[in-house]
């Protein structure tokens, strides 16, 4: 009797394989027309279609950091090597035409790709244009989706389909997120649809959620997540044979990594056993989805180290398949099985067709078991549980510092761009600029700002985070520097101030450590309106401070040496966290309007030196004052500031009135005592700790532990800009600065926390809680990665009944921007200057988990306890990676805004951008013979746009052999519907209006991340929703855009070569 593997060298060697015509041509079919991927397949055929679809998922940082997985170093960690994979891939596919392989990850291809000979290059270009080698996402990660901003997963996205459509004019048509913890509705609507996606694959989704789609036969869907952008469905499904994860069926994993044995050298009565097991298992898949296609991802984690070995089982595994004569007595409803090698945009293409017929047929539109009947899903796919006790709700604010640092550096790289194209610089600082992008799109990664990573890979991220902020804020420097003082100015003498909250700039401290001192700020605007706003700026001297801003003239005036004061006062910096070197005063400068896109200069002179250093006495005659008449000594108080009047009880903000009148409003602050596993109540997977993913209060249904104020350290200040109240709480671990504005609607509440202490071995998870007379009736909004915001409502799921275990945990959701609460006489909106986790537990409450600090695993993969501190030992072999010295203090800022009734996201709305993009804050030392300089050379003016619209990005894409520009620009509505009367009407902007003197060629719309043209899209997408599809709107005129609620729009421009002469 012949031995199966004799079978397998048959096919190993192409001699005989069972294949239909439509699968041989598939392998063509990724670059070209849907047809030709389903050219041969009748879905009116009762055949079930098996897609076998090789993969594998590669961390871009987890355990180990991006280098040592590519590398392969450090495996004492884990064992990884991402250029062995795809060292080992490329032959495995030459070997057989037949075989297809899926990959995913551009931050490593493209690490791969620039170590290859010209040879290589070629043999991988030709397998990715026969449709071998597919791409899915094709962004620089798997980014996370509840702690990432919608700008960086655009720009992380744009970065790695940027790389496909330059080296190979490949163009990804599927979404493809296995493993995030949780899924987003801006994840199906925006980098989905918008980004020119026709299908989203998921990993993980609830275990309740997931046990109703078995029983439903719903494990696939349709996703219409948008109420606001129109044609807007996706189909979504899930992987890992809906096991909840996105490996091979049990008992399949043929890579070196796994246990299970491969399928050549078997002899035919076990292998005959081995593909009835399988068959069962793609039986009960197909049971639990609806149609005539199935998909069996066949990889998982760094999976293919050695392809060879993988392809030879799923070889013999589709020959074996496509053999057997024993399919119909499994299969009783279908005439028949196919296997064979397929990819998630294959298996996209066979889904739509099939969709697509079915919807046509009158016998199949009311059957429930076809694919025309698939399930609408509205909502998201928040909070994410794996068990009772198990919500992956803690990563929404583990890692504050990183998670600040990923907002800070998102936010600066879209500075630096426009700075880049605005002042004419051509091609000038591309390579500083991609060094920020590179380390911001690796952040975005589901390990990386989501804060799962081990310690060493999360400053690794931290590191490259800011070697590209480092790079990119010099280049601006140089390039803003030296169109104020000329290019012989030393551009060393030029610096951003990062490190403001933390009350550290080294020019401006340096040059007021002696009077008359004089230097320079460039406050920098990269929003798409004016705006003002009140910075900070550390200095060194009690002193008076005179503050000049060059007025920016208007159009078509001549004169640019136009300088008006502006106010200022000095504020004492307490160093609650202890920074080493932070200067003892602030200078807050009330900056008036700086135009959009734009700086303007600032000259700060100082004058009298003060002998007193403490600004909390009287006798200081300065603007601030500190005001003992307020405080007394139960701290019970009342402060004004313009219209705006606060109350204070025990030293704490309790009543808030404005024009819209009075409300309650407890500021308190607290903890969750995080559980802690105990081995006789059982498996540690299903009651585990609170850990670096998953939060657990000690208790399911536990009170916040509320810290108390210390009223007697209660410092109010009080001057004609602002008025600041300071509130230290028990333990002196906790400070809270309160501070309202001369015309300004909003309060900030800025806070430190930290060292949080764990001396009573109890972990600890502190919240920011302000309790309200609000009544929300169970309902509260939080924003869908600064975009959307989505409608939650206590203890209920959209799409089940919930059976509630964890009451406190489980109503946590991702806050990326905002939430707010609302009723019929008033609104509140809470923003945050990065994600976090947020909740209304109760009527009238919102709360927000800031910091967190834990002293065991959760037992999901990362191994280490969420306790950071100053430093930590190496990992082994050469040290136990424990941690020293103190744990971390951050700081932070929640900016609240109180309105009239059913007013909350409009309230919201108007900080958002503000968060995102505050102004950014250069100091220089002032050059000699220069006490006022003028503006030098020329620049491009930036109309502003309109109010309602907002300036995503502007960047260079590169400068053609004859000197023109191409440009990309992306503009944003910043209103969903019936937000705002005004805010949310569809906004118009004519983009040759503005750059007044840019000479604009050509203007050509694009997908969100610019790698198809949008009307070729809009051609050939699949649309999911009969009502879709069936009418175009009108287009405008090419220049003249018009935007309706939440909808962005990407453009390429293109440039004359004599721009600005």
């Amino acid at each position: 009797m012949m031995k199966v593997s004799q079978c397998f060298w048959l096919a190993f060697l192409g001699l005989s394989h069972s294949r239909t015509s439509a699968v041989a041509e598939s392998r063509n079919a990724t670059l070209v027309d849907e047809d030709i991927r389903t050219r041969d397949y009748d879905p009116s055929e009762n055949i079930l279609h098996i897609h076998i679809v090789p993969h594998t998922h590669d961390d871009v940082g987890w355990l180990k950091t991006v280098e040592q997985y590519y590398y392969g170093q450090n495996n004492t960690i884990r064992h990884a090597c991402v250029s062995c994979i795809l060292d080992s891939l490329i032959p495995a596919l030459q070997r057989n035409p037949e075989r297809k392989f899926t990959y995913v990850e551009m931050a490593f291809f493209n690490m791969w790709w620039d170590e290859q000979s010209p040879g290589i290059k070629e043999i991988t270009r030709k397998l990715v244009k026969n449709g071998q080698l597919a791409f899915v996402n094709g962004g620089w990660c798997m980014h996370d989706e509840a702690t990432t901003h919608f700008m960086g997963m655009i720009d992380q996205t744009t970065l790695g389909h940027d790389f496909l459509k330059k080296e190979f004019d490949y163009v990804p048509s599927v979404g493809w997120q296995l493993d995030p913890f949780g899924h987003s509705a801006t994840q199906a609507s925006l980098l989905t649809s918008e980004t020119g996606f026709n299908a989203l694959y998921l990993g993980r989704i609830d275990y309740q959620d997931l046990q109703n789609r078995y029983d439903n036969r719903s494990c696939e869907g349709i996703w219409d997540s948008s109420p606001n952008l129109a044609e807007n469905s996706i189909f979504w499904g899930l992987t890992g044979s809906f096991s909840g994860n996105y490996g091979a069926p049990q008992g399949f994993c043929f890579d070196i990594l796994c246990d299970d044995d491969p399928l050549y050298g078997m002899e035919d009565e076990a292998m005959q056993a081995r593909m009835i097991d399988f068959l069962h298992q793609v039986k009960l898949q197909a049971e639990r989805s609806r149609g005539k296609n199935v998909m069996m991802t066949m990889g998982s984690d760094f999976q293919y180290e050695n392809a060879m070995v993988n392809f030879k089982s799923l070889d013999l595994l589709i020959d074996q398949i496509n053999s057997m004569d024993a399919t119909k007595e499994i299969f009783l409803d279908f005439d028949g099985v196919q296997a064979f090698y397929s990819n998630p945009e294959i298996y996209t293409a066979y889904k739509y067709k099939e969709f697509d017929f079915d919807r046509g047929n009158k016998e199949k539109v009311n059957d429930p078991n076809t694919i025309s009947t698939l399930d609408v899903k509205k909502d998201d796919f928040f909070p994410y549980s794996d068990c009772d006790h198990c919500f992956w709700t803690g990563y929404f604010t583990s890692r504050p510092a990183l998670k600040r640092l990923e907002r800070v550096g998102s936010s600066f790289l879209q500075a630096a761009r426009q700075v880049q194209v605005l002042l004419n610089k051509g091609l000038d600082g591309m390579q500083a600029i991609e060094l920020l992008e590179r380390g911001v799109a690796i952040a975005q990664h589901h390990d990386g700002v989501s804060g799962t990573s081990k310690q060493h890979v999360a400053y690794d991220y931290a590191k490259k985070i800011q070697a590209g902020i480092n790079e990119a804020s010099a280049f601006v420097a140089s390039a803003m520097a030296s169109s104020v003082f000329g290019t012989d100015f030393d551009m060393a003498d030029v610096q951003l101030c990062q490190l403001r909250n933390e009350s550290l700039c080294e020019i401006s401290q340096s040059e007021t450590e002696s009077s008359g001192g004089i230097f320079f700020l460039f406050v920098y605007n990269a929003l798409g309106q004016k705006w003002s706003e009140v910075v900070s700026v550390p200095v060194s001297m009690n002193a008076t401070y005179t503050v000049d801003q060059r007025i920016s003239p208007d159009k078509g005036r001549e004169d640019e040496n136009e300088w008006m004061q502006v106010g200022n006062c000095l504020v004492p910096n307490f160093n609650y966290a202890n920074v080493e070197g932070a200067a003892p005063f602030n200078l807050l400068v009330d900056i008036a309007e700086v135009n959009p896109a734009s700086f303007s200069l600032i000259k700060i002179s100082m004058g009298s030196v003060f002998k007193n250093t403490d600004l909390s006495l009287t006798k200081v005659a300065r603007s601030l004052r500190y005001d003992e008449k307020l405080h007394n000594r139960d701290g019970n108080f009342i402060v004004t500031q313009g219209r705006t009047k606060l109350h204070f009880t025990r030293g704490v903000l309790s009543k808030v009135a404005n024009d819209n009148g009075e409300t309650d409003v407890i500021s308190e602050w607290g903890y969750y005592k995080s559980w802690t596993h105990d081995p006789k109540l059982g498996s540690f997977f299903a009651r585990p700790s609170s850990g670096a993913y998953i939060f657990r209060p000690e208790i399911s249904e536990a009170s916040l532990t509320v810290m108390k104020p210390e009223p007697s350290k209660t410092k109010v200040y009080e001057s004609s800009l602002l008025t600041e109240v300071h509130t230290t709480y028990e333990g002196s671990w906790i400070h809270q600065v309160i501070k309202v504005y001369k015309d300004k609607d909003y309060i900030d509440v800025d806070y430190t926390v930290g060292p949080i202490p764990v001396h009573d071995e109890i972990g600890k998870e502190v919240v920011n809680r302000f309790r309200t007379s609000i009544q929300n009736t169970d309902t509260f909004f939080t924003d869908s990665n600064g975009r959307e915001f989505i409608k939650r409502r206590r203890s209920h799921r959209e799409t089940w009944d919930l059976d509630e275990f964890e009451p406190v945990a489980g109503n946590y959701y991702p806050v990326n921007a905002a939430m707010y609460i609302e009723d019929d006489n008033s609104s509140i909106a809470v923003l945050t200057d990065r994600s976090q986790g947020g909740s209304s537990q109760r009527d009238g409450h919102l709360e927000f988990m800031v910091h967190r600090r834990i002293i065991k695993d959760d037992s999901r993969g990362v191994g280490e306890a969420l306790n950071e501190t100053n430093s930590i030992e190496p990992y082994p072999p050469f040290g136990d990676a424990s941690r020293r010295g103190e744990g971390l203090i951050i700081s932070g800022t929640h900016r609240l805004i109180i309105g009239d009734k059913r007013s909350g996201a409009k309230l919201a709305r108007r900080q958002m951008d503000r968060m995102f993009s505050p102004l950014l804050v250069y100091a220089s030392r002032s050059p000699l013979n220069s006490p006022m300089p003028k503006i030098l050379t020329n620049r491009v003016t930036f109309d502003e746009l309109p109010h309602n619209v907002q300036l995503l990005t502007l960047k260079v894409i590169d400068t053609d052999s004859d000197g023109r520009k191409n440009i990309l620009l992306r503009i944003g509505h910043a209103y969903g519907k019936e937000e705002c009367e005004i805010g949310s009407r569809v906004a118009t902007v004519n983009i040759s209006e503005m750059f007044q003197n840019f000479n604009l060629l050509k203007v050509t719309e694009k997908t969100l991340t610019g790698n198809q043209d949008k009307v070729k899209w809009d051609r050939n997408k699949m649309h999911w929703n009969e009502n879709e599809g069936k009418f175009t709107a009108p287009r405008s005129a090419k220049t003249i855009v018009k935007l309706h609620p939440m909808e962005i729009k990407t453009f390429v421009l293109l440039f004359a070569s004599d721009t600005l002469t």
